[in-house]
């Protein structure tokens, strides 16, 4: 673990230096070259300082930011929510931003968070570089927590997405399905690995294994999902029932099914992963692993804000209330009986 000694010889000044331009100290009369040659070797370095003397400063900004990659995905509306309310609680504000365009301008991303304009950030990473390089950047600076994540780097909040997986299997076994099929989620994260852990988990415990041949990777938009079983269909027999870990996904499974000419539920259950207000309207209504993204939300700004008041905080916190439960609708059933010569 890099220390601010480290960092303070790689950007060529003493380390008092350092931690002044860390802490904010808006007293210090420095070059602003030297200001973001410092930050940018914090960032580089990976130097994550102790938050308990920033805590100490008599003023905040009284701003938290929140960065996803997608502004149109309607399961960020859920967290922000959640984010807002708790907020409000502090009489402190939320501040919107796109991942993809902090990204884009990591310089000017890294002046932003230096200039004290937010308290901490809040990201929801979608398992791709940038993700790694706005935490860095920012939590060189100021309390960074990491949303619908489970991380071993940085502060993280998540619901128990290991139990959400099991729990599709779970319904769908427990229906009588024997050949499900996992359209899961893209990029590499945490709680997409924790959601296939338990979904294998689901099937073992119903003495299922894994069919590889109806594993996709089916992304989080409708045309992915969309796209992801034109290519099951592709590969040969169907599955019975197929769960898929995006509900925007399932949408597009949901539709292309239709085009497709493939009954739901009587050739194919489907079961997506969240409830938004949509999937009670679809035809048929889809069938969803509900999780906490308000509570998510919520208790990321708490973790921001105890980590801004210098109390001690668990490196991850797992949001068990509400715990994950099943809507069951009109896209499960048990699955059609096996058509059997008639006897001569």
């Amino acid at each position: 673990m890099p220390t601010i000694k480290d960092v303070a010889r790689h950007a060529g000044v003493t380390h008092a230096v350092v931690s002044r331009i860390l802490n904010g100290d808006t007293s210090l009369r420095v070059r602003p070259e030297t200001r973001e040659r410092v930050l940018a070797a914090a960032a580089e370095l990976e130097y994550i300082p102790h938050h308990a003397a920033k805590a100490l400063r008599e003023s905040r900004a009284g701003a938290i930011g929140l960065a996803v990659h997608d502004l149109s995905n309607p399961v960020y509306g859920e967290v922000i929510k959640g984010a807002q309310e708790a907020l409000s609680a502090h009489h402190s504000v939320l501040m919107l931003a796109d991942a993809a365009e902090l990204h884009r301008d990591a310089a000017a991303f890294r002046r932003f968070v230096a200039s004290g304009a937010i308290d901490a950030l809040l990201l929801l990473p979608a398992g791709d570089d940038s993700d790694a390089a706005i935490a860095r950047d920012a939590a060189a600076r100021i309390p960074t927590v990491l949303v619908n994540e489970r991380s071993a780097d940085y502060q993280s909040v998540s619901a128990d997405e290991y139990a959400a997986g099991a729990l599709a299997v779970e319904h769908l076994a427990g229906l009588g399905h024997r050949d499900i099929g996992l359209l899961h989620l893209d990029g590499a994260t945490r709680r997409g690995s924790d959601r296939i852990d338990g979904h294998v988990a689901g099937l073992r415990e119903h003495g299922l294994e894994l069919d590889e041949r109806w594993v996709l990777d089916g992304g989080h938009e409708p045309e992915t999902g969309r796209e992801a079983l034109r290519e099951l269909v592709a590969r040969g027999p169907l599955p019975s029932a197929v769960v898929v870990h995006s509900v925007q996904a399932a949408v597009g499974v949901l539709l292309g099914a239709k085009g497709l000419g493939i009954q739901v539920p009587e050739e194919l259950s489907i079961v997506g992963f969240h409830d938004m207000r949509f999937a009670a309207y679809l035809e048929p209504a889809l069938t969803v692993v509900r999780l906490g993204l308000r509570e998510m939300g919520a208790a990321a700004v708490e973790t921001a804000m105890r980590l801004l008041d210098g109390q001690a905080v668990e490196r991850h916190v797992k949001v068990t209330e509400p715990a994950p439960s099943l809507v069951v609708r009109g896209s499960t059933s048990p699955p059609r009986p096996a058509v059997t010569p008639a006897a001569r």
